[in-house]
């Protein structure tokens, strides 16, 4: 497992990210209503939080097989993550902070944060495992 990585750093960096997806993913799609509470968004956003949790649940679940399959030939998934998380970290930082449409008591900049660490994190390894990611 660990030669699929290149060493134990994009290891461990690949399973930070699993754990960060896990937690989100979770969060969104099977504790919804706390998940919204917690930053004060009205419960008609359920459906967008779910969906939103569907997705990164999605990636956890190809995060897993990944895993234990290995990386080999994955760069579509590796770059649409990251890209992906890019999107969703810029959007999050206009809305927080430039645009502020919606915002609640309850908003928090762990929005852009999050992701735009996921983002970085998700760039690493693309440069990381490029031998193994892009054949």
């Amino acid at each position: 497992m660990v030669e699929n990585f290149n060493g134990f750093l994009y290891l461990i960096i690949f399973l930070v990210v699993l754990a960060m997806n896990t937690f989100y993913g979770f969060n969104c799609l099977f504790r919804t209503e706390k998940f919204l509470a917690k930053y004060n968004i009205s419960i008609e956003s359920s459906f967008f939080c779910r969906f939103a949790g569907s997705i990164i649940t999605a990636a956890v679940l190809m995060q897993l097989y990944i895993l234990f399959r290995g990386t080999e030939a994955t760069w579509a998934f590796f770059n649409f993550m990251f890209i992906g998380m890019t999107l969703v970290s810029a959007a999050s930082f206009y809305g927080f902070e430039v645009d502020k449409l919606g915002l609640t008591d309850g908003a928090s900049r762990e929005g852009y944060i999050s992701t735009g660490v996921l983002a970085l994190l998700w760039a690493i390894l693309c440069y990381g495992l490029a031998d193994k990611i892009y054949i």
